[in-house]
């Protein structure tokens, strides 16, 4: 069945810019790595990316762009498109047409489960995009597919008006709701690390700072001399 919502509800543009100065290894950990990242699959079209943006969800057809260009004209400023190609990479579902045109009317970046092409143009226009791979094989366009329902791209399921954040290390995908906790407590893991990064430059370790020391005898390591000859 094919849907089309055109109605999201969309966080608070305010939490949204907030999320543009997080790294997504920080959103990792205060989240307790439990899924809300994307696999490494999911590369940048190039390096230096910088993404933060409300997710307009596509479920497309693999091989087939037909709903990817509708979804385009639904998208709002400051959105990101996030499209579920089933991990397909046979063919090139998006370019540099159709990212110039994201890019015309703001939308804040793009992301595919599955192949883009003019990946050279693309990186020149510096608009954020992530896909699983490139071809420079173009697609049909005889499939209505979906807008704005749930869907799954780089191993993580996204709704519509969940925020989405791109870097060079890759994606991470923050639900709407409790958005705001994750930004609050983002911000409190960056002034830790920045204290904890003080100490480090003074000679601290890190295995002692974080008692790692205590798990590591908790394991009960042995040495050479307790080992079965």
């Amino acid at each position: 069945m094919h849907t089309v919502e055109y109605d999201v509800d969309r966080p608070d543009s305010d939490i949204v810019d907030g999320f543009e100065e997080i790294p997504s290894t920080i959103v990792s950990d205060v989240t307790g790595n439990i899924g809300l990242t994307m696999d490494a699959g999911m590369e940048p079209a190039y390096d230096g990316v910088e993404m933060a943006g409300t997710a307009i969800t596509v479920k497309a057809a693999p091989g087939d762009n037909l709903i990817i260009h509708k979804a385009i004209t639904m998208a709002e400023p400051g959105d990101v498109l996030v499209i579920d190609c089933n991990g397909y990479t046979d063919t090139g579902h998006v370019g540099e047409l159709m990212c110039t045109s994201c890019q015309a009317n703001g939308l804040a970046g793009l992301v595919i489960d599955g192949a883009y092409r003019d990946s050279r143009e693309i990186a020149e226009m510096e608009f954020p995009v992530y896909g699983r791979g490139t071809n420079p094989q173009g697609p049909l366009k005889q499939d209505p597919g979906s807008i704005n329902v749930t869907i799954s791209v780089g191993g993580v399921s996204v709704d519509p008006g969940d925020i989405v954040i791109g870097d060079d290390d890759g994606l991470a995908v923050i639900p709407r709701e409790g958005a705001q906790e994750v930004l609050e407590r983002s911000h409190e893991k960056l002034d830790a690390e920045d204290t904890v990064r003080e100490e480090v430059l003074e000679g601290e370790y890190l295995f002692e700072l974080n008692s790692y020391d205590e798990l590591f005898d908790n394991l009960n390591v042995v040495g050479p001399e307790d080992s079965i000859q």
